[in-house]
């Protein structure tokens, strides 16, 4: 494939969720979660382009109205790595070297994030991929399913990530406990093979969809820093974001 050396951003937004209906058109402080999931992932200095993928009419209007390109998707893909590859595949404007699949709904963390997502990824060529994950401050998001956690080896490769505790104290050391967010930077070639590729049974069990790359022995690289950020994946998360966004309104007035 002839690439341009080019980053294009993917953000996946699919309209059904069961946990929180129409979860990505909910209102913050007066923008929609996927438009402040939008306007901080422009801030990122690495990307040369950024769209909405998405299976909805309603989520497709209310992008274009505060002006990002949308791609229309199919609504049964198993995840948005997979909804992300189609948009990729429909996106005529350059052929990118670099994919970054941008979780919408998490609005909180830095674009830098993304940013280090892609230099890691340009200058580590023995690597398949690289996603964030932040260090984990508060207790009671240990135990909490929705906080999916991750170990790595020395070299920052992961060597597993799971809804459960690990690594499980068992010694009782002092130990950093690591959280994935939701930016994830891909050779363009290799999200065609992630997209190929059939779900893998630790995949399915967890329902985490960076599992199918360890899975299959690719390597993932990970992007270790305290970003902040809080995803939106249950109804309190989404209370607990809304404040952090009156909070930070508040201080900019």
């Amino acid at each position: 494939m002839m690439h341009t050396g080019k980053v294009l951003g993917v953000i996946p937004a699919r309209i059904g969720s069961t946990r929180i209906p129409n979860k990505m058109l909910k209102d913050i402080c007066g923008k929609t979660l996927i438009q402040r999931t939008f306007e901080r992932t422009k801030e990122a200095q690495s990307l040369d382009a950024l769209v909405i993928a998405t299976d909805s009419d309603d989520i497709e209007q209310t992008a274009v109205s505060f002006g990002s390109r949308v791609i229309r998707s199919i609504a049964d893909h198993k995840n948005g790595t997979e909804r992300a590859g189609e948009a990729v595949r429909l996106f005529t404007d350059f052929i990118p070297e670099i994919v970054v699949i941008v979780w919408g709904d998490e609005p909180l963390y830095p674009a830098s994030a993304i940013d280090s997502c892609v230099k890691m990824l340009r200058e580590n060529p023995q690597i398949d991929a690289v996603t964030a994950a932040e260090r984990i401050t508060s207790p009671k998001m240990i135990d909490v399913n929705s906080v999916v956690k991750i170990v790595t080896d020395i070299h920052s490769h992961a060597l597993y990530i799971s809804r459960s505790v690990i690594p499980y104290n068992f010694t009782n050391q002092n130990v950093d406990h690591y959280h994935v967010i939701g930016a994830m930077a891909m050779r363009t070639e290799f999200l065609f093979k992630y997209i190929e590729m059939e779900q893998t049974p630790l995949e399915k069990i967890e329902s985490v969809e960076q599992l199918r790359i360890l899975e299959n022995g690719y390597k993932l690289g990970i992007v270790k820093g305290d970003f902040e950020n809080l995803g939106v994946n249950t109804p309190d998360e989404f209370v607990e974001v809304e404040k952090i966004f009156q909070k930070r309104l508040s201080v900019d007035s």
